[in-house]
C-alpha cells in the first residue's frame, strides 16, 4: 500500500535562490527536489526508466528484457479495529504476513520507416502471501500472465499523432478516480497488501491526438480473482489536454454494458440489488494543474467530478433512478527555499450515499479505483476497508527530502459518513453475503488515521520503504460496534528492485 505518485511536471528545473541561502545551498536544494521529482516518477512507474537487463537488436526490430521483484513484510496489531469480534470470533486481529512479488517481462518495437512503429509487451507475474492476510486468506499465490498486448503508434510531421492497442496492459483515465485497477489482487492470487498487478485483462484503446491535446476510444475488461468477478465490460470516450510544465484537464464519458456487480440496498431487512452495475453512465472530469497561479508558480490546484446516472430495480421489483456524485477539491504548495524542500497538500473528497427514504438511488459507484495514496487510495488502512462511495474524506500531507536518497511523507485521513443509517462497505470485495461487513452509522465521523512513510533510495535499481500507519475509530465506528473496538496499527517493510 505504499505507492506514492506525485506528478513533478519539471518544477525541479525552475529556480530555488534566495539572497538568503548561500550558492552551496541553493544547489542542494535544486538537486533535492530534481531527485524528488526522479523518484515521484520512477517510483509510481515502477521504475521503468531503469537500464534494461538484457537488450537486442536486429535491423529495424528491437527487444529488451527486465525484471521486477519486491518482498514486503507486514505487522498488523488490531485489524478492522476487532469488527470481526461478533462476525467472526475466530478471527485473529493481530497478524504479521508476508508478500512477494516477481515480474519478468519482454517489450519489443518494429520500426515500420519515419515515426512509425509496432510495439508490444510480454510479461507474467507470481504472487504469492506468506500466512495469513488481513482478508484471513492464507498462503495464497498465483502465476498469471500480466502484459500481453500489441500496438501500432506513429508521430507525423504535421503535428499529428496516433496510438492503437489491444491486449493486457495498464490504463489509467485521468488521475484514477474511476479506472485504474484493471486487475484484482488477493483472494487466491494473494498480495493483497502490495497490490502488484495492475493490467487490465482485456483492452482496447485508439488514441489521437494533436499538440497538447489528446482523444481516446477504449474498452476494458478488468483482470478478477474468482472470488471478486462482476463480469464487468466498460467503454468510453475522453478528451485531455496536458503540458508537462502546467499539468492536465479533461472530459469522459463512461458506459457498463454488461455487469454482474451487486449493490447494497435497504439496511433494515438487508437487501441487494443484483446486477446493479449493469447500465451505468458516467460523466467525468479533472483539472490538475501547476503554476498557474500569477506570482504562485509553486501552487497547485486540483478539481475532480463524476456524475452517474442508471435505472436501479430493487428486490421488491421497483425501479428507481440513480443519480450518485462524487467529486474532489484539493491544492498543494512545493516551498522549495525551506529545508528539506517540504510539500504541503490537501484534499476533501465526497462520494455520495444513498438517502434513506428517497425513491432515488443516490450511492456512488467507485468502479475500479486506485493510483496510490497520494490519489483515491485514502489511507494504508483506510484504503483496505473504506470503499470510496458513502464518504467524506480530507486528507493532508506533508513531504520531505532530508536527501537525494531520503524521502519522508506523513498523512492525516479524517473520513466520514456521507449519509447516516446508509450503507457503508468494508473491505474491498465485489460480493456479499449474509456475513459482510455491510452497515450504516448513527454518527458521521468513522475515522482518523495517521501516516508516516520512509523511503530510501539505493540506486535506480533497488528502493526500500518503511511505514507505519496508525487509524483511530470514530463515533460512528464506535456506535455501529457494541463489542468495543480497537486501533488499527499496521507497519509495513517493502523492498523492490527493477532491472
Amino acid at each position: 500500500m505504499a505507492e506514492s505518485a506525485h506528478d513533478c511536471r519539471g518544477r525541479g528545473t525552475r529556480a530555488v535562490g534566495e539572497t538568503a541561502v548561500n550558492e552551496r545551498q541553493q544547489m542542494n536544494v535544486r538537486h533535492l527536489v530534481a531527485l524528488a521529482c526522479v523518484f515521484h516518477i520512477g517510483l509510481a512507474t515502477a521504475q521503468q526508466a531503469a537500464v534494461p537487463a538484457w537488450e537486442w537488436k536486429s535491423g529495424d526490430l528491437s527487444l529488451q528484457g527486465g525484471l521486477e521483484a519486491q518482498a514486503a513484510y507486514y505487522s498488523m496489531r488490531g485489524a478492522w479495529w476487532n469488527l470481526a469480534a461478533n462476525s467472526a470470533p475466530a478471527y485473529d486481529a493481530n497478524r504479521d504476513f508476508g508478500e512477494l512479488w516477481v515480474h519478468p517481462k519482454l517489450t519489443g518495437r518494429y520500426s515500420l520507416g519515419g515515426q512509425r512503429e509496432i510495439y508490444g509487451a510480454l510479461s507474467a507475474g507470481w504472487s504469492q502471501t506468506v500466512s495469513a492476510d488481513a482478508f484471513d486468506y492464507r498462503d495464497q499465490g498465483a502465476v498469471r500472465f500480466e502484459n500481453a498486448h500489441l500496438g501500432l503508434r506513429e508521430k507525423m510531421g504535421s503535428g499529428w499523432y496516433y496510438d492503437l492497442s489491444v491486449g493486457r496492459q495498464p490504463f489509467t483515465l485521468g488521475t484514477g478516480m474511476l479506472l485504474s485497477a484493471g486487475s484484482s489482487n488477493g483472494t487466491s492470487w494473494g498480495a493483497a497488501a502490495s497490490t502488484p498487478r495492475k493490467a487490465w485483462g482485456q483492452s482496447a484503446v485508439a488514441r489521437v491526438g494533436y499538440g497538447s491535446f489528446t482523444g481516446q476510444a477504449f474498452y476494458l475488461k478488468p483482470a478478477e480473482t474468482p472470488e471478486s468477478r462482476t463480469n464487468t465490460r466498460i467503454h468510453g470516450i475522453s478528451f485531455e489536454w496536458a503540458k508537462p510544465e502546467l499539468g492536465k484537464a479533461g472530459l469522459a464519458w463512461l458506459g457498463v454494458p454488461k455487469s454482474e456487480a451487486i449493490y447494497p440496498g435497504d439496511l433494515a431487512p438487508l437487501a441487494f440489488i443484483p446486477n446493479g452495475r449493469d447500465g451505468l453512465k458516467t460523466w467525468h472530469g479533472w483539472l490538475d494543474v501547476n503554476g498557474v497561479v500569477p506570482g504562485l508558480k509553486n501552487l497547485g490546484l486540483r478539481a475532480e467530478f463524476a456524475e452517474q446516472r442508471n435505472d436501479i430495480r430493487r428486490v421488491s421489483g421497483t425501479t428507481d433512478p440513480m443519480k450518485a456524485s462524487a467529486w474532489l477539491l484539493g491544492a498543494s504548495y512545493w516551498a522549495q527555499t525551506l529545508p528539506f524542500a517540504p510539500r504541503f497538500s490537501y484534499h476533501y473528497a465526497r462520494f455520495s450515499g444513498d438517502k434513506p427514504g428517497t425513491r432515488s438511488y443516490e450511492r456512488f459507484d467507485p468502479l475500479f479505483w486506485g493510483n496510490g495514496l497520494d490519489n483515491w487510495w485514502f489511507g494504508a488502512n483506510g484504503s483496505y476497508a473504506w470503499i470510496n462511495s458513502n464518504l467524506q474524506v480530507q486528507r493532508f500531507i506533508i513531504d520531505g527530502y532530508l536527501s537525494a536518497q531520503d524521502i519522508l511523507q506523513f498523512q492525516f485521513i479524517r473520513t466520514s459518513a456521507d449519509q447516516l443509517n446508509s450503507a457503508i462497505q468494508y473491505g474491498q470485495g465485489a460480493r456479499f453475503t449474509a456475513q459482510g461487513l455491510l452497515v450504516g452509522v448513527p454518527k458521521k465521523h468513522l475515522s482518523d488515521e495517521y501516516y508516516f512513510q520512509y523511503v530510501r533510495v539505493f540506486s535506480r535499481a533497488y528502493t526500500g520503504i518503511v511505514y507505519v500507519s496508525h487509524n483511530v475509530p470514530g463515533a460512528g465506528l464506535k456506535a455501529a460496534a457494541p463489542q468495543g473496538l480497537r486501533d488499527w496499527t499496521t507497519i509495513g517493510l517493502v523492498f523492490s528492485a527493477s532491472f
